[in-house]
């Protein structure tokens, strides 16, 4: 399978750019600043709001941009009325722990920022902490709220000074360390320090004991990734393997930081991806991984789903994030979903892959003479089956009709007798390829089709005497002088 997509791999690079500058075109971003923090529990990302505390961003950023919060540590996750598993913050910004440094130092402190408190202490927002009764002494040390802290903290010392929010996303990495047992350092004065080990401690004796933030950096927003799939759909065995390949885009002229992708749709799978060479598709690194995506550029990725139990063809919906941009990118059928069958008995698993005249995935239709072609390769890694091929235009309702015919791979004309026709039945069989050509016909000379990719597409579908979905691939349609 890997050889057969790298053979048609340079049709996807090309149908995935075309569909990124369309996507990400009307893509808006806005001028706040955020700030990545890098632990090994995952990526959180800090959202500043200068507008409202913009001494105290100054101040946070002098820190950032200086690297004072690189390898430091969360030092305080302080318990509530006693209970073990109640947290109220998490705060660091205090000490850090270089690699290979037998112990910890202060961060150096800037002169205090004056208070500029006006946002409640609600849960994911950023404070700094300072010391009792000054109302104007922050330095170094901030802290997240873990819950809504407002009756308290907004009410002592002149209120602390909220001067940004976690993501949503972020959250769920601040909460894993915040549940992480804690131990504490009498002699240094820290007390209920997160415990990366998992094991309570009373004494720090190794950079290991302590969750450390690898990194800080400031970045600007950037507009939705966007995002592709090869190929659109897989039919595999309970416990089976279903394998696909992703490209995230960033369109925007800055960096895409920490992106990412997970399952949207929820199934009885496993589910993990890798990032690939785009060159020869090969793996490397750990599993699911967060990735910068420069400016104008694609990072690569394989996926595996494993479902564990049978799964009627469901199409299959994806979250591609990135840390730094304003939305996920979005959803288009056909483009970035997967259409996902497994069973308990063998079924055909037919890949198909597209082809277009001009490799870039839109087949062009001249009104001219009314009518456009394009090509579809085929591999069955699956049972022995009898397999429908047609074509239809989703939930598009266009102005021209679909044709298929089987073809000779080496001249790519329809077989002796074989003209185009609404669809073809034939018997695919294990490891057997297969290529067709799909036509669109305008009904009327009159009629036209926009370019848009999103919705104007064809989509080629390979299903079994049931009618249930083997296989599928798709195009961009549209017209032209």
């Amino acid at each position: 399978m890997f050889r057969f997509l790298t053979m048609q791999q340079n049709r996807f690079w090309k149908l995935l750019g075309l569909a990124s500058l369309v996507l990400l075109s009307s893509a808006k971003t806005n001028a706040e600043p955020l700030v990545r923090m890098q632990t090994d529990f995952g990526d959180f990302f800090i959202n500043l709001t200068p507008q409202q505390a913009p001494l105290t961003v100054e101040n946070f950023l002098t820190y950032v941009n200086s690297g004072a919060y690189d390898d430091s540590f969360f030092h305080r996750n302080p318990r509530t009325g006693g209970d073990p598993l109640s947290r109220f913050v998490l705060q660091g910004g205090e000490a850090f722990w270089p690699q290979g440094s037998t112990g910890f130092f202060s961060i150096p402190e800037n002169p205090p920022v004056v208070n500029e408190f006006n946002v409640s202490n609600t849960r994911g927002t950023v404070a700094m902490a300072k010391l009792d009764g000054d109302p104007n002494s922050a330095t170094n040390n901030f802290f997240i709220n873990l819950i809504d802290n407002g009756a308290n903290l907004d009410n002592q010392n002149g209120g602390f000074t909220v001067f940004g929010t976690v993501d949503e996303a972020g959250l769920e990495i601040i909460d894993t360390i915040a549940a992480l047992p804690v131990g504490s350092d009498i002699t240094v004065g820290f007390t209920d320090i997160p415990s990366n080990t998992g094991i309570a401690f009373t004494a720090l004796t190794s950079r290991n004991d302590v969750v450390i933030i690898n990194s800080a950096e400031e970045f600007t927003t950037v507009a939705p990734p966007a995002a592709a799939i090869l190929p659109a759909s897989r039919s595999v065995s309970v416990n089976q393997d279903a394998t696909g390949f992703v490209s995230i885009t960033n369109g925007g002229t800055e960096t895409a930081a920490s992106c990412s992708m997970a399952l949207s749709t929820e199934i009885a799978a496993d589910f993990f991806y890798r990032q690939t060479n785009p060159l020869n598709n090969e793996a490397f690194g750990r599993n699911n991984p967060q990735v910068d995506i420069p400016a104008n550029q694609s990072a690569s990725f394989v996926f595996t789903i494993t479902p564990t139990e049978p799964l009627d063809p469901t199409n299959i919906t994806f979250e591609f994030r990135c840390g730094n941009a304003t939305a996920t990118a979005a959803l288009v059928r056909g483009v970035n979903t997967f259409d996902l069958t497994a069973s308990n008995s063998p079924l055909a698993d037919v890949v198909a892959l597209a082809g277009t005249e001009e490799s870039n995935g839109i087949n062009d239709i001249p009104l001219s003479v009314r009518s456009g072609a394009f090509v579809v390769a085929t591999f069955n890694l699956g049972a022995q089956e009898d397999i429908t091929v047609a074509a239809d235009t989703g939930d598009a309702n266009l102005p021209l009709d679909l044709f298929v015919c089987p073809t000779d791979a080496a001249t790519g004309l329809c077989l002796e007798g074989q003209g185009p026709t609404l669809s073809v039945t034939r018997t695919m069989a294990t490891n057997e390829t297969g290529t067709f050509a799909v036509f669109a016909q305008l009904r009327e000379g009159a009629n036209s089709v926009a370019f848009d990719p999103t919705n104007n597409r064809a989509f080629v579908r390979f299903t079994n005497s049931a009618g249930a979905l083997r296989g599928s691939t798709s195009v961009a349609l549209r017209t032209t002088p």
